[in-house]
């Protein structure tokens, strides 16, 4: 990684910004004058409407010059100069005050990837905003909807984009209620038609009828403070089927109850009827303390005066968004070690070290030694490992990670509650038979600590990791990989509690090799809380992986 350079700095590839936009636009009012740009598209760059009809309803009180059966696809695009192709980058605004103009909020990001060479643009989707029907589903329509322009700017003799456009190497990325919408999008870009709602007729999404085909190869899919279950499809709660990457920040007086997290778990959960089958692709969450909503995007107003600043902030998103569009989009695959450990990015001086991070990330290819979505309230070694749990030393107790919306934990999994009174206190698993370790490289699980009584207040917590084969043993630190920080204040303390957000802890085998363990096979692991007389935590997701 050290080999690598700072993902914010800008690249070698000079651009240009074009406006695109439906033809035939008129925002006479007054108080619609920001979107004016759109009324002259640049030379070439003329689009069309949909018809979002069956998805979504416009805020009345807007005097939009179209109805919702001519919804014009309008954007801002960053292309990098030179002959392509080009990745692909679209972003998407949340809900805001539709008369102020959300969409300029993620030029900053776009100017960084045209840098890189990636073709960065942000897309109109104000129309959605203010008091409507359906507008997460629709927001998804229109995203797609956007990628499917580029492509046919790509595949146009004579214009500008013409061959120009990577179709294979696409990612999209939304904010707020965008943020839940991309997961929607996901879904729908498999779909070759979807009913909206229970009540809705079926909509072909196979082009008949003006929307899609899809099937896009969307490489990555990227929420920022994102809603969850605005929109739920017929089918039930959406599980994102791309690469997946979350950021939130703990000051987001919004999106105040980190729904979001409630998605992540979703996506690329274990399957039980085959839990050694890989996912379709990695998971990675980064949950920023200090951080609120509207800092993600440039145009947007402070919420208040408590949270880090605005050019911090802006700082952490062109970070991530530029490793992730690099590693998935330009074969730079170093960049996902950012994604694993946040810490590697502090000390390559990419992130600053005042600002506290937690961070998640999931490999698809992973076996599962405990995940505790079986039935029953037994703890368990998770099929088709055996073994046993003992608890006899500490306070264990399986349960369900949801408590509800304004309390500590807002999951959609089931993990284990751990809670020691002495120092030394453990908890073992064993494994019979011995578990081969395979192809396998890293032992990773995640934790996490709770704001209850249990835990000194704002300090982090500590605990010890020992790893058996037989007769070869290994131990280290959890600090040594990463903090078990003490939950972030809430943005709003009155009735909404500090979350708990588990870390991930990636113990490489090499780490454990230099101490002579033999990492072939595994016979036990063990918890064991040494540093402090007493605690509690989260556990969940004890895995072999890479």
């Amino acid at each position: 990684m050290s080999s690598l350079p700072n993902p914010e700095h800008p690249g070698p590839f000079t651009f240009s910004e074009v406006v695109y936009a439906a033809p035939g636009l008129n925002y006479p009012d007054p108080s619609l004058s920001e979107y004016q740009l759109y009324e002259q598209p640049a030379a070439s760059f003329t689009t069309r409407t949909i018809d979002l009809s069956l998805f979504a309803d416009f805020d009345a009180s807007v005097p939009w010059p179209f109805d919702n059966t001519t919804v014009p696809i309008n954007g801002i695009a960053v292309i990098p100069d030179g002959n392509g192709p080009f990745p692909l980058v679209l972003f998407a605004h949340g809900n805001h005050q539709p008369r102020e103009h959300s969409t300029p909020g993620y030029r900053y990001l776009c100017e960084l990837l045209a840098s890189h060479g990636i073709i960065g643009a942000t897309i109109d989707v104000n129309f959605l905003n203010g008091f409507n029907r359906g507008e997460n589903d629709g927001r998804a329509i229109v995203h797609l909807e956007h990628i499917k322009q580029f492509l046919t700017w790509n595949r146009t003799n004579g214009h500008p984009l013409r061959g120009k456009v990577n179709r294979l190497r696409i990612m999209i990325a939304g904010h707020s209620r965008g943020g839940e919408a991309v997961g929607h999008a996901s879904l729908f870009n498999r779909l070759s038609q979807v009913q909206p709602d229970a009540t809705s007729p079926i909509v072909p999404l196979d082009g008949s009828q003006g929307l899609g085909p899809y099937n896009f190869q969307l490489r990555s899919v990227v929420a920022i403070a994102p809603t969850d279950g605005q929109y739920i499809p017929v089918s039930g709660p959406t599980r994102v089927g791309d690469n997946y990457f979350l950021i939130h920040g703990s000051l987001d007086d919004d999106v105040v109850n980190f729904p979001g997290y409630m998605t992540f778990d979703r996506s690329h959960a274990v399957d039980l009827t085959s839990p050694k089958a890989p996912a379709r692709g990695f998971k990675a969450l980064l949950w920023v303390h200090g951080a609120n909503h509207n800092f993600f995007n440039s145009v947007w107003d402070q919420e208040s005066s408590d949270t880090i600043s605005r050019a911090e902030q802006e700082q952490i998103a062109k970070v991530y968004v530029s490793a992730l569009a690099r590693a998935v989009l330009e074969n730079e695959a170093g960049y996902l070690e950012l994604l694993q450990n946040h810490r590697l990015g502090i000390s390559e001086g990419w992130l600053t070290s005042t600002i506290n991070l937690v961070s998640q990330f999931q490999d698809p290819r992973r076996h599962f030694l405990q995940h505790s979505e079986d039935a029953g309230t037994a703890l368990t070694v998770s099929p088709p490992f055996k073994g046993a749990v003992d608890t006899t030393n500490i306070s264990a107790t399986k349960l369900t990670l949801n408590l509800g919306a304004a309390k500590h934990l807002l999951q959609q999994t089931q993990g284990v509650r751990l809670t020691w009174n002495a120092s030394g206190q453990h908890y073992r698993i064993t494994f019979n038979p011995r578990v081969a370790t395979g192809s396998f490289t890293v032992i990773a699980l995640r934790i996490g600590q709770s704001f209850e009584v249990q835990n000194p207040a704002n300090a982090p917590q500590n605990l010890t990791f020992r790893f058996e084969n037989g007769g070869s043993a290994a131990t280290l630190l959890a600090s040594s990989i990463n903090e078990l920080l003490y939950p972030a204040a809430s943005a709003r303390p009155a009735g909404f509690e500090r979350k708990t957000v588990m870390q991930t802890f990636r113990i490489p085998f090499e780490v454990l090799e230099q101490q002579g363990m033999n990492t072939k096979h595994l016979t036990a692991i063990d918890l064991i809380f040494d540093q402090t007389p007493a605690g509690r935590v989260y556990l969940d997701d004890l895995q072999l992986t890479r």
